[in-house]
Formats: C-alpha cells, structure tokens, sequence
C-alpha cells in the first residue's frame, strides 16, 4: 500500500473587493497548515462578485456604498470599526481601511486567472497581494496602472498581464465562474470553500466560511474527507 500523502483540491471562491474573503483566506491556511503532515493541497481561486450590479469605471467610497446595500447603521459601525470583521481582522494581524474605494473587480479577477494558468503558487501570491493592497492600501483593484504593478511583483509578464485585463474570454471565465457559484452552488456567504479529494469521482464536499466560524470547521471538513478517501482505498 502506498504512503504517498492524499492531495485535497480546494476551490476558494471569493472576490477581491470582499473583506471577509481576506479573513476566510486565513482560516483556510491556517486549517491548511494544521494538516499538512498528512494530506497535499492544491488551492485554486474562483471568481465571485460581491455586488454583480456595480460594473464598469465607476467607483465609490465603500462606505457610502455600504449604506446603500446595507444602511446607514451598518455603515457607521464599520466606519467606527465597531464590526466582528474588525476583531477578527486584529486576530488575523488583518488591517482594513475604511477609505477603500468600491469598484468593479473584474479585471482583478481576470489578472488571477491568467495568473493561474502561469502557476498556482504565483496565483496565490497575487490574491494576497491584491487582497492586502486594496484592503489595507486602500487601492482600486480595477485601476490598471495598480494591477499591472501587482503582476510584475508577482513575476508576470507586464504586457500579457494587460492583455489579460481585458481579454474577452478571460472575462466570460470570470462571469461563468460567478454564475456557477451563485445559481448552482449558491453561494450567498463570501468566501466559499470546495474540497474534494483529488482523483475520486466523488460529490464535492462545500463549506461555507461563516463570520462566527472557527478555523476547527475547516479542520473538520478536512478530516471527514480523509476518512472518506481513506474507506475507499480500503475497498
């Protein structure tokens, strides 16, 4: 029997102008981490929007954009920074600046994609740095100047990465991915997690990232998989 470690693929559906996917990104690697003596992982990102609505060049302050979507009392208490997000964020060593602007993320999730498809590992330092740059920095991530900065820190090539700003198919991925996670696996809660062990034809096991759930659930769900996969290779 072999002892190569299982690989479990981990889909993280999140969107990059969303502050509790920077906060669930966390609790993923931090369950990650508290189980990589015994499995691999293969993290991928998946596109979601935040607010479907808010498209194009336009751009507004998040918090007024806030009160619109949730109310003017929602919006004064992360202005006062009096939200869990906040606690959690400190807990995280997370920093979020309220004077973010909310915009449209498509070309961010556009540049991720074409960062896939270079190396996972390059994705992934993207999605932190553009998490970190538009939460703590305050930036746009739909500002090209900023996204083509962040693909040339990451190691990607300057020129491809602007064409992939505004690559056709790229951006239909985009959209396909957040249709998918909407209407079939619907996501309401950002992030959204999809494990599943890799090279079984089995049904994919989701987590939704609760505000109030631990990094445990995580470690749960990882578990339960592995016992999963564990009952099949024995039969």
């Amino acid at each position: 029997m072999s002892d190569a470690k299982p690989t479990i693929e981990v889909e993280m559906i999140g969107d990059t102008v969303c502050a509790w996917t920077w906060v669930g990104k966390r609790h993923l690697e931090e369950a990650m981490d508290l189980r990589k003596d015994r499995v691999n992982f293969e993290k991928k990102w998946r596109s979601v929007f935040l607010d479907e609505k808010f498209m194009g060049e336009q751009t507004k302050p998040h918090l007024e954009w806030l009160a619109g979507e949730y109310g003017e009392d929602v919006a004064k208490l992360m202005g006062d920074k009096k939200l869990p997000l906040f606690d959690m964020g400190d807990a995280k060593g997370l920093e979020f600046d309220t004077s973010r602007p909310m915009t449209d993320s498509t070309r961010s999730h556009c540049l991720i994609h074409y960062a896939g498809s270079i190396s996972l590992d390059i994705q992934e330092k993207l999605v932190e740095l553009l998490l970190t740059v538009h939460f703590k920095d305050a930036k746009n991530v739909n500002d090209v100047d900023i996204l083509l900065d962040a693909a040339k820190q990451v190691g990607l090539d300057v020129e491809a990465s602007r064409r992939a700003l505004e690559d056709p198919k790229l951006r239909e991925q985009v959209w396909e991915e957040h249709r998918k996670a909407r209407n079939e696996l619907g996501v309401k809660d950002l992030p959204f997690f999809v494990l599943s062990v890799k090279g079984q034809d089995k049904t994919k096991t989701p987590r939704s990232f609760k505000h109030d759930e631990p990094t445990s659930c995580l470690v749960d769900c990882i578990d339960q998989l592995l016992k999963e996969q564990q009952s099949v290779a024995a039969h």
